[in-house]
């Protein structure tokens, strides 16, 4: 054996080692195909059959919906950003795939937009006070492709910046909305307004502790949705947590009893939170460490989950490292989005390489390597097709569930 045909082998072993398989297993994804598009993409969803992708673009007043069989588009969706708003609206099917809402934010009684340099400005107080004032999303029917409903709500200086403000219940005919600092719900198709949940205060010992929200996920079996909130910065002293470390509160809300049902804390910056699969555990991801939590026990914290080594350090390395058993002081990453894997207790996301978390094992069980600049997740959950947006293209993956299964063994 000659050294280059030894050190050839050398990295193909390493090489196996970093994508958590062996030469004879099954990769747990591999790539089945690529979507064009005319700009950066910034949101996804994608439709119940498999064959429709909404997608929404950085900086595009417009929402396209497009064939994923014949790589064209079907229509698009006119949608006006939020002033401030910059990463593209939310947008969602719902479960019966016959209407798409998509996020909007248009002044209705006043014309042209004007946002408020100050939430004390007596324009603000008063956008904040009009529940009929402005279009948050639009409801739109796929088959006859038009609007068939508006969803409205007051304004204030935050509506419509967070893109992850929407979702449906678990009950599929109400969809929540989060408005900063509190949730609406919304009867579908009308559009009408159901109920509304103030979480300025959730704390009940420091109400002089106002919160507003960022991202918000439905439990998907019951009317229930978790919310991640603004770091505290200096307020974090007051619930045992240090300042300006990053600290943030996660807020529980039960939308049938209309009601705050938990409050959580993360001792660290979290990009969000999701629900596992089948509902049953709640994941807060960001910073290192993810911290796992039992939905379905009064949400009892679980355990922890290290994040992947920071990438910069990975390359910096002269021998290859296992991301599955990296070195204990190996500094850690950012997560980045969690999506739940259909079927499992598996959430996979995005942290210079795609990784797939095992929330009961509470460990990375797989790695594969992953295009660069990858903004958006969506899988389609029947098919378990995942959707990465890749600047201006959407790149599909097919999650093997069978060699993921042998992975959470450690096979």
């Amino acid at each position: 054996m000659t050294i280059k045909t030894f050190f050839a082998g050398v990295a193909v072993l390493a090489l196996l080692f970093l994508n958590g398989c062996s030469a004879r297993a099954t990769p747990v994804m591999e790539e089945t195909g690529v979507l064009e598009l005319p700009y950066t993409v910034q949101s996804l969803a994608w439709h119940p059959d498999g064959r429709l992708l909404a997608v929404g673009y950085f900086m595009r007043d417009v929402v396209e919906v497009w064939d994923v069989h014949t790589k064209k588009p079907v229509f698009s969706v006119p949608s006006k950003r939020w002033v401030g708003n910059h990463s593209g609206q939310d947008l969602l099917f719902s479960p019966d795939g016959k209407y798409l809402i998509v996020q909007d934010y248009q002044d209705v009684k006043h014309g042209e937009l004007k946002v408020p340099e100050s939430i004390d400005e007596a324009a603000e107080i008063a956008a904040r006070n009009d529940k009929d004032r402005y279009v948050l999303a639009r409801v739109w029917d796929v088959v006859q492709r038009r609007e068939v409903a508006q969803i409205k709500g007051p304004g204030t200086r935050r509506i419509g910046a967070t893109s992850r403000a929407m979702c449906v219940l678990a009950n599929g005919s109400t969809l929540a909305v989060l408005r900063a600092t509190g949730v609406a719900v919304y009867g579908l198709p009308s559009g009408a307004l159901e109920s509304e949940l103030d979480l300025a205060h959730p704390f009940n010992d420091r109400p002089q502790v106002g919160r507003s929200y960022e991202t918000m996920s439905c439990n998907p079996l019951r009317d229930e949705v978790s919310l991640g909130a603004l770091q505290f910065f200096r307020d974090a002293e007051k619930f045992g947590l240090t300042n300006w470390t990053g600290a943030t509160a996660i807020v529980i809300a039960d939308l049938e009893r209309n009601a705050i049902k938990k409050v959580l804390f993360s001792a660290t910056p979290l990009n969000g939170v999701a629900y596992s699969a089948d509902g049953s555990k709640l994941v807060s991801f960001g910073m290192s460490p993810i911290r796992v939590w039992d939905a379905k026990r009064d949400f009892a914290a679980l355990g922890e989950i290290e994040n992947p080594p920071q990438l910069d350090w990975v390359r910096a390395q002269r021998t290859p490292i296992d991301v599955l058993h990296p070195p204990a002081d190996a500094p850690r990453g950012n997560s980045g989005d969690l999506t739940a894997v259909p079927a499992s207790d598996v959430m996979v996301g995005v942290a210079s390489d795609f990784h797939f978390w095992d929330a009961t094992q509470r460990r990375i069980v797989a790695t594969v390597r992953s295009p660069r600049d990858v903004s958006r997740l969506a899988v389609h959950k029947p098919s378990a097709i995942l959707a990465a947006a890749v600047i201006n293209r959407v790149l599909f993956y097919r999650i093997d569930a069978a060699a993921l299964q042998r992975a959470t063994k450690g096979e």
